[in-house]
């Protein structure tokens, strides 16, 4: 008897089950006047949650559990004014340093911190903390300067004979930025084209947060689409001609991805499992960069709670950046969203004038 070699489709992780309609809903919570902007006609604009087409996909391999809304209320320090530290969250600004020297030709920084800002609706500023970072040939380790301390620091690094390929440990780093975090600060983050690890057994990471701390460092190494990279050895990749506005283009998308990924984890919203979603875990780089720009209707409500920013408008500023950047499916996706809160503003519009139509009537009728 023949055997069937065909493979077997790939299925989520053992326990995890896709929520239903129902779990959607009660994972957007109750909605009032105030967050009538999530209709079922806006939220169907948002694709469903995709399902593992790699054995090493997030949700093949982790069984998560999401964050309702009410789940992030509770768990959320921001929400709580207690930990407002005198000025709302709102009003505290996020601080972005650059780690090394980066190719201005290529990593769009001025784009990436404009986009924060948009993305975020509150004050993104880009200060100089770092200078001097170098690499020491004789005792194979990076080093650098902070502008309060002239003195050089090592920073912990390894280093590969063969591919003369360096990585620096993320903590180090983070250390550093634990000493200089401003007092107005929401998060500071540091920025890096240096390849990153955090545990010997690591191939890379792209980064780590660490929010009691309000801070984080990313690295967009592994994010250039020059190079290509294995599964099995940290030190080995390739580079292969790529157009240079190609380049600049798929690397300013995937840096602002991850980027604006990263600070909703410090800003504590955590991975979704509702729609297809900017906050969805990702296994694997082809899997990270595949993923949607965008907030899904539940995590974007959590994010308004926080930032209280407003919803069509913020939309209009991202179709304006996206639109200037030429990223054409990212326009798509906002036109269609634009158009349903315009359908519904003038709804809400008409309605509003009826209201007033009645009240007048009322008014006259009870002075006959």
């Amino acid at each position: 008897m023949s055997r069937d070699h065909r493979k077997k489709p790939l299925g989520y992780v053992r326990g995890f089950r896709p929520p239903d309609s129902i779990a959607i809903q009660n994972a957007l919570g109750k909605l009032d006047e105030s967050n009538n902007v999530f209709t079922d006609e806006f939220c169907s604009s948002f694709l469903p949650l995709s399902k593992p087409t790699n054995e090493n996909d997030w949700l093949a391999n982790y069984n998560e559990h999401g964050q309702t809304y009410e789940k992030f209320l509770k768990e959320c320090p921001f929400v709580h004014s207690k930990f407002f530290n005198a000025k709302p969250f709102d009003e505290k600004t996020i601080y972005l340093t650059i780690f090394g020297k980066i190719d201005e030709n290529i990593f769009d920084i001025e784009s990436l911190v404009d986009y924060t800002k948009i993305f975020f609706g509150v004050s993104v500023k880009l200060i100089a903390l770092f200078s001097n970072v170098e690499w020491d040939d004789k005792k194979r380790v990076w080093s650098c300067t902070m502008d309060k301390n002239k003195n050089s620091i090592n920073l912990h690094t390894r280093y590969n004979k063969s591919t003369h390929h360096s990585q620096i440990c993320v903590t180090s780093i983070l250390k550093l930025l634990k000493r200089v975090v401003p007092k107005d600060a929401r998060c500071l983050v540091a920025l890096t084209m240096y390849d990153l690890y955090l545990d010997d057994s690591d191939l890379f990471i792209a980064g780590l947060a660490e929010g009691n701390s309000h801070i984080a460092a990313f690295s967009f190494f592994r994010y250039d689409p020059c190079l290509t990279f294995n599964d099995s050895d940290w030190f080995y990749f390739k580079k292969k001609s790529v157009e240079e506005t190609i380049r600049r283009e798929q690397l300013r998308l995937r840096s602002c991805r991850l980027l604006t990924h990263e600070i909703n984890h410090l800003f504590g919203i955590g991975h979704c499992i509702y729609w297809s979603c900017l906050m969805n875990g990702s296994g694997h780089l082809e899997e990270d960069f595949s993923q949607p720009m965008f907030l899904c209707p539940v995590d974007l409500r959590k994010l308004v709670t926080l930032t209280k920013f407003n919803i069509k408008k913020r939309y209009e500023e991202l179709l304006e950046f996206f639109t200037k950047h030429n990223h054409l499916d990212e326009v798509k996706m906002l036109e269609i969203k634009l158009n349903i809160l315009k359908k519904l503003d003038d709804n809400n519009r008409k309605r509003s004038i009826i209201d007033d139509d009645e009240k007048i009537i009322v008014k006259r009728l009870r002075r006959k």
